[in-house]
């Protein structure tokens, strides 16, 4: 088996899907094909059932998912035990983050941390909360940023590296620009953008407004849901209505805003940084971490440094 057909087969196996699978591994989806069915060849089994409209794995399928991520990672354990017996910092070191941090928050660092250690090859991969933590659970990533409380995932660590505020954004030239905060109380009467249920920017608008079911008083009405932040920072532009963001987000934003800080409850969300625990850490990533640690530009707001164990499995 080699090793790039297993990252492949992990890929395909998390989105049981060629295309998505492809355009995660940076290969043509003839190319993931020809190793899928390359993999197959060298073991003598279907790890696919493609006789369904959706694909699904094999029996075979699962065992050898049960084994693949582990077989990665202790490859690039013993990789990095020989480079850093050697004295060098060298290897891929994949990131991911949420769209919001990736554009905002780890340019920076990547910079950085690529010029410090020229050797290393980096990746960084937007996707959402729960594919970042997959990814990382899977070894796909080896470090992954989002907000959020962190929600505790067998083999893997995580820490709380900082805190950023949050604000309400308004269109231009609203009602209450000038304020310097606002409360749910100065909100009741306000239609807000919302992404989908689950996501963890609506997360951030339920626990602003915890409780309160819709239509309640100090409750703000929801003029929509949406799939994008970035779509909903271009809707108050728009006048559509308001939304409450981490602050990093209005600072983006292409044409003025009216931004008030947010004095209600959940005042601020967790910046966390999370990775695969590993019997012997890669000496690329524990420098990553160490300067991810020390970063002003991802450690926003002083506070606690929460760091967590690996779970057992």
């Amino acid at each position: 088996m080699e090793l790039r057909h297993l990252k492949t087969f992990l890929a395909v196996a998390r989105t049981l899907n060629f295309t998505r699978a492809a355009e995660q591994v940076h290969l043509a989806q003839s190319s993931v094909t020809e190793q899928i069915q390359a993999l197959e060849t060298d073991l003598g089994v279907a790890l696919f059932d493609r006789s369904r409209r959706k694909l699904s794995l094999t029996e075979a399928g699962k065992r050898l998912h049960d084994y693949a991520g582990d077989l990665l990672s202790l490859a690039e354990e013993a990789r990095a035990s020989v480079t850093e017996a050697a004295g060098v910092t060298a290897g891929t070191l994949s990131v991911g983050a949420l769209e919001t941090l990736g554009v905002s928050r780890l340019p920076p660092l990547l910079a950085a941390f690529r010029q410090a250690h020229p050797a290393t090859e980096l990746q960084l991969k937007v996707a959402g909360s729960e594919a970042l933590r997959s990814g990382v659970k899977s070894g796909t990533l080896d470090v992954c940023f989002a907000f959020g409380e962190p929600v505790p995932v067998p083999g893997v660590e995580y820490e709380v590296i900082g805190r950023e505020p949050l604000v309400v954004i308004a269109p231009p030239r609203h009602r209450l620009a000038g304020r310097a905060a606002v409360t749910p109380g100065d909100l009741a009467d306000e239609a807000f953008l919302v992404t989908e249920p689950g996501c963890v920017y609506r997360q951030m608008f339920d626990a602003a407004f915890p409780g309160r079911p819709e239509g309640a008083p100090h409750r703000p009405r929801l003029a929509g849901e949406f799939g994008s932040i970035a779509a909903i920072v271009r809707l108050v532009e728009s006048g559509l209505g308001c939304a409450i963001v981490p602050a990093l987000v209005a600072a983006d934003a292409r044409e003025p805003l009216t931004v008030l800080a947010w004095a209600g409850e959940a005042a601020s969300v967790p910046v966390v940084m999370s990775w695969r625990a590993r019997r012997t850490q890669p000496a690329v990533l524990r420098e990553f971490l160490a300067a991810s640690r020390a970063s002003p530009g991802i450690v926003t707001t002083a506070g606690d440094r929460l760091r967590h164990a690996a779970l057992s499995p």
